[in-house]
């Protein structure tokens, strides 16, 4: 999605000042979602360029006790979600007609995206085809589950799976300007944000009073989506190290998949500000993928081989990077 440069922002909003124009009324809108929906935020651009909505945006933020909004470091409310994305959209916007269409262009893709993946999860057609191939196994796990555990795991996995697809899939969301597909795209983050944290605490809980989803007891889908989740819980990284130490005991006697151990691996240490071992975690720059820095170069073609992975250019290769 298109950003602000992070720096810029940061810098803002420690010079903001909590105050805030008179067009912006934020401690009601806080307090009440649908207000803050529906609320014009054109009045604070009209007549003023764009580069006016950031002090706002700043005051707003600060406000808000968010440090870094372009990396939020927590979730957003309901209305604190309505309000960021009002002001990302007059911020982008050229008209107030251009504004209004944009936002009811985002909602609406959204809504469509709540409805499919609703859909979805009742065992029905999200009516796009690809989405529902990568999700009914999923689904059709969870009801063929033998426990109440291994169902629960089963449906999680399938929510943090689907709305994860919903970012870049068009044929679902629809053909949306780079504004409207900004807003939308800042609704389903947040979604993501609930959802991954509400399943860190299912799993959580689960793995502390009941212990991993073993291979042997639950199968190796549903051990691999145990790890999945535990990958996401990027917010809990004691949590993922914990999971580590459980894997790395358990791949000796074949009770998880040795490639789980490596991607979460490679996690925990750049979350902790390490060199990953096994090139699993990455980005894009200039439309080219790269790799986060390694403990050894050298070695990681050999490392990933024994756990069963390919080498490192075959890997990247499969990452397609928008310039």
């Amino acid at each position: 999605m298109a950003m602000l440069k992070v720096g810029a922002l940061v810098a803002a909003l420690a010079m903001a000042p909590l105050t805030m124009p008179a067009e912006l009324p934020l401690d009601a809108l806080l307090k009440d979602p649908a207000a803050a929906r529906v609320f014009d935020y054109w009045r604070l651009r009209e007549g003023r360029p764009p580069e006016a909505i950031e002090p706002v945006r700043a005051s707003v933020y600060a406000a808000m006790k968010l440090r870094n909004i372009e990396e939020p470091e927590r979730c957003f409310s309901d209305a604190e979600i309505e309000i960021h994305v009002g002001l990302k959209g007059v911020q982008t916007a050229a008209s107030a007609r251009q504004w209004r269409e944009d936002r009811d262009a985002a909602a609406g893709a959204v809504r469509r995206f709540d409805q499919a993946i609703a859909a979805l999860m009742n065992g029905d057609s999200s009516g796009e085809a690809t989405l529902d191939g990568f999700i009914r196994p999923y689904v059709a796990r969870a009801r063929a589950a033998r426990t109440a555990r291994g169902r629960e795991l089963a449906l999680r996995a399938a929510r943090d799976q689907a709305i994860r697809r919903g970012f870049e899939n068009e044929a679902l969301l629809g053909p949306l300007t780079p504004s409207a597909h900004g807003q939308a795209n800042w609704r389903l983050w947040n979604r993501v944000c609930r959802i991954d944290a509400d399943n860190v605490a299912w799993i959580k809980r689960e793995v502390r009073d009941h212990g991993w989803f073993e291979i042997s007891r639950y199968g190796r889908e549903a051990e691999k989506d145990a790890w999945m989740l535990a990958q996401h819980a990027d917010d809990d990284i004691p949590f993922q190290t914990e999971v580590l130490a459980r894997l790395d005991k358990l791949r000796a006697r074949g009770e998880t998949d040795p490639k789980s151990y490596a991607y979460l691996y490679d996690r925990v240490a750049i979350n902790t500000g390490r060199p990953q071992r096994y090139g699993t975690q990455g980005g894009c720059r200039d439309g080219q993928r790269y790799t986060f820095p390694l403990e050894d170069p050298a070695k990681v073609d050999q490392l990933r081989a024994e756990v069963g992975m390919a080498s490192l250019a075959e890997y990247n290769a499969l990452f397609t990077c928008r310039r």
